[in-house]
């Protein structure tokens, strides 16, 4: 017995379309830059003093940056979104996408048809043929075809995904749902490659026998069977017929990929955590009128989905019962649930390799993948005692590690293994070298088109910094190309003789600008952002100071002084949240200004000297600082702070008894752990949506540094603040979104709960219709005054 699941999308349900788009033509050009403010500093008279309300600004009040930088496929220019004028409560959706000339000397606003490219489009080998999705569009730029620009291929009701040039640029592999399709540039046939089956799911010994007996007495019955078989025959023998790939019922397929030989179909089957495992949490000002019940992700240690790489042979005039699914297994693992990823095909396309990540987080290998055999070996394998993870390059939590095949036969990828995270080669004879070395981050780092160099941003001279560099693809001598303080984000165009760079500092927002990809200051700058209100005030450029830890390594912090120091010599140290993340930085502020930047400056006009803390556990310093927080959470994270305030002390005479601590999130578990366990470090403290239990937190983020609490109960213990309540001595104010998803508001109620039983003093603030982070302009400015007023009160009224 066997049932099929139609594809929900047949090739005669494509709409043809073909529509030729001309990617870089369109409105008059302007000469840059543009700007979205007549002023300069120069021009914008005295500074203006910041107000209460202008803390708890809209980010667009001040201005708004460029984001989404990315090169036209031809190499003409880049495009990028940007808003001329922005202002509160626009949608970032709705902001304009622009193209600027490939000199940077002109620039315009894109047509609403515009075809926007990927950042990373899919390319063939030559170069000539690039491939994009946009939502239900599949999108090609064939450079051979003489004046046709881009061309829209076809448009789905669906999402396609994941297309793939193939190598000599005549195929489009895509996948729609569950299936995968091809399309062919030179007849405009597409056709579907696989279909999922859906295996029976009579399985149990009643069924099965009365099915036989159906079958044994009705000539009707054995009729039917045979003409569906037949027929089932009829259209696997059809040109165009799909492969099925047999699956159990619920299974989803995922990262379909046909092999350059168009023999096998590579995928990933996700088999759901059953039972799903909920979190609920409820919207009282719902639009209904209703109070809703709303539900979010699962707790740490909850069923986890699994999943599975198989491998089938294209044979679609196989019986769908009949095909042998190749579950790729690795033998190294030694049975452990793995994740996997891949396979990553090699430029000549002879070969194979695939990632696999150990559930526990410990372990990582890049094997090569023999797709008739289902035979692993494996190239490279990363351990850490703690946890993979380290910047966007690295494995992070299960995701792949950044790896690039260049020609020859060699693997490029990325790892912490030295305790920084480098990029490394392996050679056509399995030997493993690193690239680059030293105690230093590589960050970011991206493969040009011709896989001849490595355009790479990295904190080498000062973790504080993003720089650009251009390294050889195979290794070499690394070229500096920028200098200036802050972050440096680049793009290299498709013929690696351009650079896009998108540069920002703490006093400037994030700016397009252009040039070629060598040492030196020539550049042609396309925007100038920033309001009327970004001139008019005064932002204050931190200074980035380090101190030892206890243990007698460095931490690290952004230090903001005040023009004029009020008189009672306060402070407030603010802590991040996101765990790793990277505050002690010279670039612009990742948070903005509405969630981190405004309050810091009000605080600053009021006269408090603030401290921007990068603790333990934090991004921008290696290996070890990232994983200084296994298996205890709040301690030695927390304890590096200690020492700031000594240093707030005597560098800059602030009064021990008047220091106060803030942060959400992650920076809000920090604030309780530092109040609870340093009972009169700190004068006052904010807890900000702060994470008070973490066997309530999400799997993919705590099981990684903490396990789960069935079996490790103990690290649970040590690292949540609502075990240390007991020692509470000093003001603290709790505050919270309704509407939380992440760190839901029940983390919230269960430490109220604890602190009433024991007997403890506290404030609390509910927001009713905010999530994580606080996001409506009036909700911030109260919580501003609150928090204000609360540090006033405990920091400047406190007697001496």
């Amino acid at each position: 017995m066997s049932s099929e699941r139609q594809s929900r999308f047949s090739v005669a349900s494509i709409a043809m379309v073909a529509t030729l788009l001309h990617s870089s033509s369109g409105g008059a050009q302007e000469p840059t830059p543009l700007r979205q403010s007549s002023l300069t500093r120069e021009t914008a008279g005295p500074p203006i003093a910041f107000a209460a309300q202008d803390a708890s600004r809209d980010d667009r009040w001040l201005g708004l940056e460029v984001r989404d930088a990315r090169w036209a496929v031809d190499g003409s220019g880049v495009y990028f979104r940007w808003n001329r004028r922005p202002a509160p409560g626009q949608y970032p959706e709705g902001d304009p996408w622009f193209f600027a000339s490939r000199d940077g000397k002109a620039a315009r606003e894109a047509r609403a048809d515009e075809p926007i490219p990927d950042r990373r489009p899919s390319w063939s080998r030559d170069g000539r043929v690039a491939a994009w999705a946009d939502g239900g569009s599949l999108l090609v730029y064939d450079g051979g075809r003489r004046g046709e620009g881009v061309r829209r291929l076809l448009t789905l009701s669906a999402g396609i995904r994941r297309p793939l040039t193939s190598a000599d640029g005549s195929r489009i592999q895509f996948s729609v749902a569950e299936d995968l399709y091809t399309y062919d540039l030179s007849t405009g046939r597409v056709w579907q490659v696989t279909q999922k089956y859906v295996v029976a799911s009579a399985t149990n010994e009643a069924a099965r026998w009365l099915g036989s007996q159906q079958r044994a007495l009705f000539d009707r019955v054995r009729d039917s069977v045979t003409r569906r078989a037949a027929a089932a025959l009829r259209e696997r023998l059809a040109p165009a017929a799909a492969q099925r790939i047999p699956v159990d019922h619920g299974v989803q397929l995922e990262q379909l990929e046909l092999s350059p030989d168009g023999l096998f179909v590579t995928f990933v089957a996700r088999t759901p955590a059953s039972p799903a495992p909920l979190t609920r949490y409820m919207d009282y000002v719902s639009h209904s009128g209703y109070a809703e019940s709303e539900t979010a992700r699962a707790k740490v240690g909850e069923p986890q989905d699994r999943r599975r790489l198989g491998v089938v042979k294209i044979d679609p005039a196989v019986d769908p019962d009949s095909v042998r699914v190749r579950w790729i297994d690795l033998p190294e693992a030694a049975g452990r649930e793995l994740i996997p990823a891949g396979p990553w095909w090699s430029v000549e396309g002879d070969r194979a390799v695939v990632q696999f990540s150990s559930t526990d987080w410990h372990d990582l290998w890049i094997a090569e993948l023999d797709l008739s055999s289902g035979r692993t070996e494996v190239l490279a394998h990363d351990h850490d005692a703690a946890w993979l993870g380290g910047p966007p390059i690295q494995p992070n939590r299960g995701a792949p590690t950044l790896l690039e095949w260049l020609p020859g036969g060699r693997i490029v990828f990325a790892s912490e293994r030295s305790g920084w995270s480098h990029l490394y080669l392996i050679d056509r004879g399995g030997e493993v070298r690193p690239l680059t070395s030293g105690s230093w981050e590589v960050r970011a780092a991206e493969l040009s088109r011709d896989r001849s160099v490595w355009l790479l941003g990295a904190g080498r001279e000062n973790p504080s910094d993003d720089q650009l560099y251009l390294l050889p693809a195979a290794g070499g001598e690394l070229t500096r190309l920028t200098d200036r303080p802050g972050r440096h984000v680049g793009a290299l165009a498709p013929d690696a003789r351009r650079l896009a760079i998108v540069y920002g500092e703490a006093t400037q927002l994030p700016d397009l600008f252009l040039r070629d990809p060598v040492p030196g200051p020539v550049e042609e700058r396309v925007t100038i952002s920033g309001t009327d209100a970004f001139y008019r005030h005064r932002l204050v450029r931190p200074t980035i100071v380090s101190v030892a830890h206890p243990d007698g390594k460095p931490v690290w912090a952004g230090l903001y002084l005040p023009a004029k120091p009020n008189a009672e010599r306060a402070a407030v140290v603010h802590i991040h949240g996101g765990g790793y993340r990277h505050f002690s930085h010279h670039g612009w502020s990742v948070y903005g200004w509405g969630l981190h930047v405004g309050l810091i400056h009000y605080l600053l006009e009021r006269g408090y000297t603030v401290l921007d803390f990068d603790y333990r556990g934090g991004a921008g310093y290696g290996r070890d600082y990232r994983t200084d927080i296994y298996r205890s959470m709040g301690q030695k994270d927390v304890d590096g702070v200690l020492p700031f305030i000594d240093y707030l002390v005597q560098k800059h005479r602030i009064d021990r008894r008047r220091i106060g601590v803030y942060g959400v999130s992650y920076g809000g578990f920090f604030t309780l752990m530092a109040l609870f366990r340093h009972p009169g470090a700190f004068a006052a403290g904010i807890a900000n949506a702060a994470v008070t239990d973490w066997a309530h937190y999400s799997h993919q983020w705590t099981s990684p540094i903490l396990g789960v609490p069935a079996r490790d109960s103990a690290a649970y213990r040590i690292s949540s603040p609502i075990n240390y309540t007991k020692t509470l001595a000093d003001p603290l104010f709790i505050v919270h979104g309704l509407v939380d998803d992440n760190v839901q508001f029940q983390d919230a109620a269960r430490l109220m709960q604890k602190l009433i039983e024991d007997g403890k003093r506290f404030e609390v603030m509910i927001y009713p219709t905010e999530p994580h982070t606080i996001q409506t302009e009036s909700s911030r400015a109260d919580y501003v005054h609150r928090a204000v007023d609360f540090f006033d009160r405990h920091l400047l009224a406190r007697k001496r």
